[in-house]
């Protein structure tokens, strides 16, 4: 007799690695500006908590706000962005967002959560 095949390994499908975090964010959509918390974020994406659901392939444009260092001036980086799933959890929305572009700054906040 053979083993049953091991199942089946979802892959996966992020490219960079994500850190875990918990940054008070801005987002801007059809609505104008609300609160989120950013729940893990990469140089290519994020994930945000909101208060409402977002619908996939939404243009939204997020800012993070960050420390250069102790003593140092704080650094702000607005960064557009597609939703690419939205589902509701708990008592609030999570939505996927994957950056358009790589800003100047983003690297220098990713750095910070270290």
């Amino acid at each position: 007799m053979s083993d049953p095949a091991p199942p089946a390994r979802r892959s996966n499908r992020r490219l960079t690695a994500r850190r875990a975090c918990r940054l008070t964010v801005k987002y801007r959509g059809e609505q104008g500006w609300r609160p989120a918390t950013a729940m893990d974020l990469s140089v290519q994406g994020c994930r945000l908590r909101v208060g409402e659901d977002l619908p996939r392939g939404a243009t939204v444009s997020m800012t993070f706000e960050g420390s250069r260092g102790p003593g140092l001036e704080q650094l702000e980086v607005e960064i557009p962005g597609t939703v690419i799933w939205s589902r509701f959890e708990g008592l609030s929305y999570q939505v996927g967002v994957q950056f358009q572009e790589m800003p100047d700054g983003l690297n220098e906040i990713m750095i910070a959560l270290a």
